[in-house]
């Protein structure tokens, strides 16, 4: 890529020739740099001739001087155009080669990435299968020593097992003695006297210890029960006391209340009489209180066998007042009407008028 910028620079450059240098001569001896200094010719006609020559002249010779650095040009021109259509060419042919060149590396690369990956994928599975091979061997480590510890267990078991078999040998001709000596049908029928003698014994030995705690059981809720009745019996006796005490005050007071009553009936006796006099007095009464409120009664009055006593005597009161106020309005008319009238008569009238008063304020009572 910097060899295309350099080539791309180098191609728009203009290459000249390296110029001369415009001296003029002023000296007549030889110089050492003559070839780098242009002669101009010592002029010696009169100015004017000059001018009008040197102008035709010059036009001519510039003229020519242009078309040859024109041509010169063009052809430099030309030329570069040339060399710049090759480096771009050669350019173009770098481009492409370094864009196969990318697309080989960026393909070596995606294999090299795949190749990468799956060296990963590996590493990882390796990796895994390790370890799990490591924990797996662990495992079975461990499993073979609980195994080996479980072996060495058995084999303690098995040397117990065989000392008690050893042991309990003796017990097992006992029974052999015993099952020859018992008789035939004493067990249940079956292929193993041995099991069936010991399963016998076990249930023989489970009831007797069964029945030895129920014995227990049923011994202390006997002492439980002696115990309780004697706290009844105690406190039987104590209520047979109390209540013994109880009849004798009963009977005490039986014998005050007898003798009060005795009194209480010949008083009863005494003043029966008395009793039905006064019985047969408020008899009278009542028949007198009901004649009077008939007498007092008003038609749009309650009628009188509704009234109760209370009823009965103030509606008497009410009837006595009512006449009674009549008296004493009509007792002035009478005094004017006889102003010269005797004077039992004036007595008389101040009689009743205190009498009616004073039945007034008993009836009020």
């Amino acid at each position: 890529m910097a060899e295309t910028v350099s080539d791309r620079q180098k191609l728009f450059e203009l290459d000249l020739d390296n110029q001369k240098k415009n001296i003029f001569v002023t000296q007549l001896h030889d110089r050492d740099d003559e070839d780098d200094i242009t002669a101009f010719p010592v002029v010696k006609e009169t100015g004017d001739k000059l001018i009008e020559t040197g102008i035709n002249t010059l036009q001519r010779t510039l003229l020519l001087k242009k078309e040859v650095e024109v041509d010169k040009v063009q052809a430099e021109l030309e030329a570069k155009r040339h060399e710049f259509r090759q480096r771009m060419e050669a350019c173009a042919k770098r481009q492409i080669e370094i864009q196969k060149r990318q697309q080989k590396m960026k393909d070596r690369v995606a294999q090299f990435g795949s190749f990468l990956k799956e060296n990963e994928a590996k590493r990882r599975r390796a990796i895994q299968k390790y370890q799990t091979e490591v924990k797996l061997k662990e495992q079975k480590t461990v499993e073979l020593e609980q195994l080996e510890e479980e072996l060495e267990q058995l084999k303690d078991t098995l040397s117990r097992l065989d000392r008690k078999v050893s042991r309990y040998k003796k017990f097992e001709d006992y029974l052999l003695r015993v099952i020859d000596v018992m008789p035939e049908d004493y067990l249940a029928a079956s292929d193993d006297k041995m099991k069936g003698l010991m399963s016998r014994h076990r249930t023989l030995s489970d009831s007797n210890v069964h029945l030895v705690n129920k014995l227990v059981s049923m011994s202390d809720e006997l002492e439980d029960l002696k115990g309780e009745l004697d706290v009844m019996k105690n406190e039987h006796n104590k209520q047979v006391i109390s209540i013994n005490s109880e009849l004798s005050r009963l009977q005490q007071v039986q014998e005050v209340e007898s003798a009060h009553n005795q009194k209480v009936e010949n008083k009863y006796n005494e003043t029966k009489g008395g009793m039905r006099q006064k019985r047969t007095e408020l008899g009278v009464i009542l028949m007198a209180i009901d004649n009077i409120a008939e007498i007092c009664h008003k038609r749009l009055d309650v009628p009188v066998q509704e009234m109760n006593l209370d009823q009965k005597l103030r509606k008497i009161r009410d009837y006595v007042n009512d006449r009674a106020d009549v008296a004493i309005m009509a007792q002035p008319t009478e005094d004017e009407e006889t102003p010269t009238g005797s004077r039992r008569g004036s007595t008389e009238n101040s009689k009743k008028s205190k009498t009616i008063k004073n039945l007034k304020v008993t009836i009020n009572g």
